[in-house]
Order: C-alpha cells, then sequence, then structure tokens
C-alpha cells in the first residue's frame, strides 16, 4: 500500500475524491431533480359514511324558570333564603304578616257559632214552658173577648132602654172588637210554637252557616298563601324584595331557576336543520380550564326544534334535554354541541381542508401521483366542496376523480403547477 507523506496530503486526496464523485453525470442529475422537486406535505382522502356530525356552540339553558310572586297583599315579615341557595320543594321562601287575616278569621269563627246556636234552636223545635205560657196567654184573652162581649151586651140593652147614649155603645163595641183580637194574635201565636219552626227558616240558617264556613276557608286559605313556598327542587338566582316592604297581589319576590334536567338551545343553520330529528342523539362538551384543561362530556337528546328561524343568520333553534348535567352544567354557560344527522347507506370522499386551494376562478385539491419513472408529480382536480366533518371537508368532483387513500396536498401547494415534481418531506396520518 502506498504510503502518504504528510497528513495534508492525505486531506488533498480526500477532497479530491469527494471532488470527482459529486461532479459524476449521475450526481449531477439527482441533484438537479432534488433542486426542482417542490417540497410538500400530504394526507390521505378518506371515504366516510354521509352521515355527520354538525359542531356548533350551544347555551345552557334552565329546565324552568319561575318568578315567584305574592298571592295576597301585606308587608313581608322574614325572607328564608340567600340568593345562590339551593332549595327543596315546598319549603318556606317568603313570609308576609298575617296578624290581620288572622283576626279577620276570629271574627268569621264567631259568626259561624252565632248561626249554628240559631240552628241548634230551630231544630230543637218549640220549647214545652213557651206553649205552656203561649197557652195561657190565650186563655186570657179568652176571658177578655168573653168580658167585653158581656159587657157590650149589657150596654147594648142600656142602649136600647135610652139609659146611655150611643157612643157609650160604639165604646164598648170597639172594646170588644180589641179583645176578640187579642185572642186571634195570641191563638197565632200558640198555633206557630205548636207547630215548630219553618222549613224555609231552618233552610236559611243552613244556607248563612254554610257561608260562614266558606269564609273562614277562604280567610285561612290567605293566611296560608301569605307565606311563599317553592314549587320544585332548584336554586334562588334572585331577590326581589325586601323585610317590611309593602307587596300588593302579583309584586315579585323571588326568582327561581329548576334543578335536574337542563337545557342546551343552539342555532342550525338552515342547511341542516330538516336533517336534525327529534329525540337524536348529542353530545354536550364542557370546556374546564385549569392545568391541564379538561373536558366534561354529557349525553342529551333533541326535543325541541323552533320552526322559527332569524332571517339575518338564517338559523334554527333547537333545544337539548341533559338529563343528568350534575353540578357542572349552569345556566348561561357556552358548551360545544355536537348533533348527529340522519344516516345514509352512501359514502363520501373526505380531505384536509387545508388541502383546498381557492381562486376566484375555482376549487382544486392537488393530489400526489407517481409517474412512470415512479416520479412524484402535482396532479390538479377541480372539486366542489361539501360539509365539515372535524378537520375533514367532503369534496365532489365534474370530471377527473381523487381515489380515497391517494396522497393530496396540504403544505406547499399554493406554489404547484400542474405536473410539478414534488418531494414529500412531511406525511399526516
Amino acid at each position: 500500500m502506498k504510503s502518504y507523506g504528510s497528513h495534508s496530503e492525505l486531506k488533498i486526496w480526500i477532497v479530491a475524491a469527494v471532488l470527482f464523485w459529486m461532479t459524476s453525470p449521475e450526481i449531477v442529475w439527482a441533484q438537479k431533480k432534488f433542486l426542482k422537486a417542490v417540497p410538500v406535505g400530504v394526507a390521505q382522502a378518506v371515504e366516510l359514511s354521509s352521515e355527520t356530525k354538525i359542531k356548533l356552540p350551544g347555551t345552557v339553558m334552565a329546565w324552568s324558570t319561575t318568578r315567584l310572586a305574592a298571592e295576597v297583599e301585606g308587608r313581608v315579615e322574614e325572607l328564608l333564603f340567600n340568593e345562590g341557595d339551593t332549595i327543596k320543594k315546598g319549603a318556606p321562601l317568603v313570609r308576609i304578616r298575617t296578624r290581620p287575616m288572622q283576626l279577620q278569621r276570629n271574627m268569621a269563627l264567631s259568626k259561624k257559632r252565632l248561626v249554628e246556636t240559631r240552628l241548634e234552636e230551630l231544630l230543637a223545635g218549640t220549647r214545652l214552658e213557651t206553649i205552656s205560657a203561649a197557652q195561657s196567654s190565650v186563655e186570657q184573652a179568652e176571658a177578655r173577648v168573653q168580658l167585653a162581649e158581656n159587657e157590650l151586651n149589657r150596654i147594648q140593652q142600656l142602649y136600647k132602654d135610652g139609659v146611655l147614649s150611643l157612643n157609650d155603645f160604639d165604646k164598648a163595641d170597639a172594646e170588644a172588637d180589641e179583645a176578640r183580637a187579642g185572642l186571634n194574635e195570641k191563638e197565632s201565636i200558640l198555633k206557630e210554637y205548636q207547630a215548630g219552626p219553618r222549613i224555609e227558616k231552618i233552610k236559611q240558617e243552613r244556607a248563612n252557616l254554610q257561608a260562614a264556613e266558606e269564609q273562614i276557608k277562604i280567610i285561612e286559605d290567605d293566611i296560608n298563601r301569605a307565606t311563599i313556598h317553592a314549587p320544585y327542587n332548584g336554586y334562588i338566582v334572585k331577590k326581589e324584595t325586601e323585610v317590611g316592604e309593602w307587596l300588593e297581589k302579583g309584586d315579585p319576590a323571588v326568582v327561581l331557576i329548576a334543578s335536574g334536567p337542563i337545557k342546551v338551545e343552539v342555532h342550525i343553520p338552515q342547511s341542516h336543520f330538516n336533517s336534525v330529528k327529534l329525540r337524536s342523539s348529542a353530545l354536550i362538551i364542557l370546556e374546564i380550564y385549569g392545568n391541564p384543561p379538561t373536558q366534561k362530556i354529557f349525553k342529551g337528546k333533541v326535543i325541541e326544534k323552533i320552526r322559527l328561524g332569524d332571517t339575518l343568520s338564517r338559523t334554527f333553534p333547537v333545544r337539548i334535554k341533559v338529563s343528568r348535567p350534575g353540578a357542572e352544567l349552569v345556566p348561561g354557560m357556552l358548551v360545544r354541541v355536537e348533533l348527529a344527522t340522519s344516516k345514509s347507506k352512501n359514502k363520501t370522499l373526505y380531505v384536509p381542508k387545508d388541502a383546498l386551494v381557492r381562486t376566484p376562478k375555482e376549487i382544486s385539491v392537488w393530489v400526489v401521483r407517481p409517474d412512470k419513472d415512479k416520479n412524484m408529480k402535482a396532479h390538479k382536480i377541480i372539486v366542489r366542496p361539501g360539509s365539515l366533518v372535524d378537520s375533514m371537508v367532503a369534496i365532489f368532483f365534474n370530471k377527473k376523480k381523487i381515489q380515497p387513500g391517494e396522497w393530496v396536498v396540504v403544505q406547499g401547494n399554493e406554489r404547484l403547477k400542474p405536473k410539478a415534481l414534488v418531494n414529500i418531506i412531511h406525511k399526516i396520518e
């Protein structure tokens, strides 16, 4: 083996060998090819079912919001809650002063007892002592009649004999008539006592008793309604009165929202409105910011489709029921909603949305295919974009097509020309 005289000579020989290799025709051709190729990043076109998911922002809504108001007028005596409290169904929330109503109830109770006493007397009938007294009065009246008639007969005879004047006779006759009238009155009273109370009088007192009882019920109902109770389990969100404030009927006192199920409202574009069906499933995604940030996912079902849209945005409200929201979902929160549309047996080709190249005249996708020499070249395909699924967009073709699994350019596609040589530097799986 030849030995070199020095280390410097060895370096010269190595440099000469490298220069010879780089200037060889094959290496020069490869360098030109590399410099000519456009560096690109690619991703595969995939075929997906035409069943798509619509992803939209949504707003959490209370299942029910109730503005509880006073049912009776009065002064607020006590507030039994604080804003933000969790309350149970039937819990007392506001008490209105009831002392005036209690006094009215006492008066109504006294009136009822008075009517009851009169009715008891009527039902018991006339006492024997009263009938005996009436009988004695009749007998006394009969005696007065007999005495008056005897006196009238005597005076009448004396008048005929000319002993007494006509005036004396008329006076005796009037006294006899008065005695007979008194007798008739006493006899009528005795018959009434003997017959007992009239049925009409008993009915009247029974009606008075019923009216008194109903009046008491009305007052007691007012006393009960003077306390405002929670109609369902929920949360206090707003206090609208204070202790000592006077409330009229219908004046608001507290605002309550229901716990348990909640609703999420999303505004669906008109292109998807008819594809969303009632009772279809939905996912509600709540972003929880932290270190690291997390997500909470809830399941729901479409329960309402409002068939009146916004004329500016052309969107329509759709509401989703979440049966088990837990404590995380609160009305007013912003969430992400994924809605499943109606299914179809057909499949559609999807590419990453970065693969679309838009110009004023057309929308195209560059697909990378090998030529006969196995060189990768770019081919331009005119497409029509469709719906989005995540970061993928459906594409449709007029003439030339892209097959599932082919590589489309997603990075560097703005520099490409038809059949340009490309160098794939990054593949997105």
